[in-house]
C-alpha cells in the first residue's frame, strides 16, 4: 500500500485562524491565477451550537475529496467563515461539495430559516481568480490587516449578508447582529451573550421558526429511533399496494403496473406521532434509504410479487448496492415482467453522475424508471429522453384547478402529447376532480384512492 501524503490544508481540528496563510497563498499565485476558483462560505452566521470542532471536521471532509485532485486548500477564519481554493475544478463539483458542507449543519435553526426563505445562495461567494483576482486579493488584504477589527469601527455600508440576517424573523422577534463590512471576519452573533431586564436581547430567538400550530420536523434523534425500530420490526403491516391504471371514457380501470410501498402515513402515526417525517428533505432521504432495504427484504423473504408488473420507490444509491442485486435476482426468478423503479427528481439531481450509473445498470437489467412526485409545471422543462426515463408521475394538487389558465392547460396538453400519453401518470388522485382535471389535459394513467374505489378496492388512510 502506498503512503498517502498528509495535506495540512485538510486538517480541521485545530483552532481556525488561517488568515495569514490565506494571504500568503493568494499572493503566491498572482502570476498564474488562471483556472483557480474560490468559494467563501459565511458560516459565521451560525449559532455557537453549530460552530463546534466536530462541525468543522465534517465540513472539511466534504471538501477533502477535491483537495488532492484539484490542488484544493481550505482556510478557516476566526469567525468560522472559510475559503476553499482549487484549480481546474468544475462549478458542478464545487456546488456538490457546498451542498455536502451545508448538510453538516442542516439542523441549525438559522440555516433552516435561510433556506426556507430561498436565500441559501447568499451563504457563499464565488470567485474566478482568472477574472476576479484583484477584487479577491483586496478582500484578503483587508482580512489580513484587520483580523480582529472592532465591529463598532466598521463602515456604514453593510454587505448582502447583513441584509440577509436582518430579514430573518419579524420586526419584534429578530436576530440581533452587529454591523459587518464587505469582509465579514467578525462574529455576527455575540459569542458570550447576556440577557438582562435592562438590556436588549442579544441571543437568537428561534420561537418564530416553528409556530406552535405547526408539526415539528423529524430530527436526527427521531430518525435514529425510527431506524432502530425498523431493524426488528415486521414490515408486512406497513406495506401498502396501489395499482396504476388507464382510465378512459368511464371504462373500468385497466391495470398497467402495481406499486408496493411503505406507508409513510402509518409510519408517522404509529411509530413517530407528533413529528413530520418528511419536513427535512435530507433526513427524509436518509430515511427512505432505510425504507428501500426493508421493503426489498420483505418482498424477497415473503415472495410477495404481483402477477403483473411491480413498481417500488427506490433511491439512486440503493440501486448500486449489494442488497439491490439480491432483490432483483429473486424478482427475476419469480416474475417474467420488468420492474418499474420510481425515483424522485431531487434524488436524481443530488448526484447526477451516480444517477447515470444507476440508470445504465437498470437498463441492462431490462428495468424501467419513473420520476415521481413531480409538479405539473416540471413537464415544461424536463427532458425525459435526456435522463433516459420511461415514465413521469405528476402529483395531483387541488390548486391546479384554480391557478392554471386555459392557455396553461393547452400547453400542458401539448407537452403530454409530445412525451406520449402512456408515459405520464397522475398520482394521489383522491377525488373525481382529479380525474376531471387529468382528462382535460390528456392524461390517461392514474393512481390514488379514487382509482381504488373505481376498482372496488378498499381506500387507504
Amino acid at each position: 500500500m502506498s503512503d498517502v501524503t498528509k495535506n495540512v490544508y485538510s486538517e480541521s481540528s485545530q483552532t481556525p485562524n488561517q488568515s495569514e496563510e490565506l494571504f500568503e497563498f493568494i499572493r503566491s499565485i498572482r502570476r498564474y491565477s488562471k483556472d483557480y476558483r474560490v468559494i467563501h462560505m459565511h458560516f459565521s452566521i451560525l449559532d455557537r451550537l453549530h460552530q463546534q470542532p466536530h462541525h468543522r471536521r465534517i465540513i472539511a471532509t466534504s471538501f477533502n475529496k477535491l483537495i488532492n485532485s484539484y490542488e484544493g486548500k481550505i482556510f478557516w477564519l476566526q469567525n468560522f467563515d472559510f475559503f476553499f481554493i482549487c484549480k481546474g475544478c468544475t462549478l458542478t463539483q464545487l456546488e456538490q461539495v457546498k451542498i455536502d458542507a451545508l448538510r453538516a449543519v442542516e439542523d441549525s435553526p438559522i440555516l433552516k430559516q435561510i433556506i426556507s426563505q430561498n436565500k441559501d445562495d447568499e451563504l457563499c461567494d464565488w470567485y474566478d481568480l482568472g477574472i476576479d483576482y484583484e477584487r479577491f486579493l483586496s478582500l484578503v488584504e483587508d482580512i489580513h490587516k484587520n483580523p480582529f477589527q472592532d465591529p463598532s469601527k466598521e463602515q456604514e455600508n453593510a454587505p448582502s449578508l447583513q441584509k440577509l440576517m436582518s430579514s430573518l424573523g419579524s420586526d419584534t422577534d429578530k436576530i440581533k447582529t452587529k454591523k459587518i463590512t464587505a469582509n465579514p471576519i467578525n462574529k455576527i452573533i455575540d459569542p458570550s451573550p447576556t440577557v438582562t431586564k435592562n438590556k436588549p436581547r442579544t441571543v437568537p430567538n428561534y420561537e418564530h421558526i416553528f409556530p406552535k400550530n405547526v408539526t415539528p420536523p423529524m430530527g436526527p434523534i427521531q430518525l435514529d429511533k425510527l431506524e432502530r425500530n425498523f431493524t426488528t420490526m415486521d414490515m408486512s403491516g406497513l406495506i401498502s399496494q396501489q395499482n396504476i391504471c388507464v382510465v378512459v371514457d368511464n371504462l373500468p380501470p385497466q391495470v398497467v403496473y402495481t406499486k408496493k410501498y411503505i406507508s409513510l402515513y402509518e409510519v408517522n402515526n404509529s411509530i413517530l406521532p407528533g413529528y413530520d417525517i418528511s419536513a427535512d428533505k435530507w433526513l427524509f432521504q436518509r430515511l427512505t434509504k432505510t425504507f428501500d432495504l426493508r421493503l426489498m427484504k420483505a418482498l424477497r423473504d415473503n415472495n410477495s410479487f404481483p402477477d403483473q408488473v411491480l413498481s417500488i420507490n427506490i433511491n439512486v444509491s440503493t440501486v448500486l448496492s449489494k442488497e439491490f442485486d439480491k432483490f432483483i435476482a429473486k424478482q427475476k426468478q419469480v416474475s417474467p415482467h420488468p420492474m418499474v423503479f420510481e425515483i424522485t427528481l431531487f434524488d436524481i439531481m443530488s448526484n447526477i453522475n451516480e444517477y447515470f450509473q444507476a440508470q445504465e445498470k437498470l437498463d441492462k437489467l431490462g428495468c424501467k424508471i419513473c420520476i415521481c412526485q413531480m409538479d405539473i409545471q416540471s413537464l415544461y422543462v424536463l427532458n425525459r429522453e435526456l435522463l433516459n426515463v420511461d415514465f413521469l408521475k405528476i402529483r395531483w394538487n387541488q390548486i391546479y384547478q384554480t391557478v392554471l389558465s386555459h392557455s396553461d392547460k393547452q400547453r400542458i396538453s401539448q407537452v403530454i402529447n409530445d412525451h406520449g400519453k402512456m408515459r405520464i401518470a397522475l398520482s394521489n388522485c383522491d377525488s373525481k376532480q382529479s380525474l376531471k382535471f387529468g382528462d382535460s389535459v390528456g392524461i390517461v394513467m392514474y393512481s390514488g384512492f379514487e382509482i381504488d374505489k373505481l376498482q372496488g378496492l378498499p381506500s387507504g388512510p
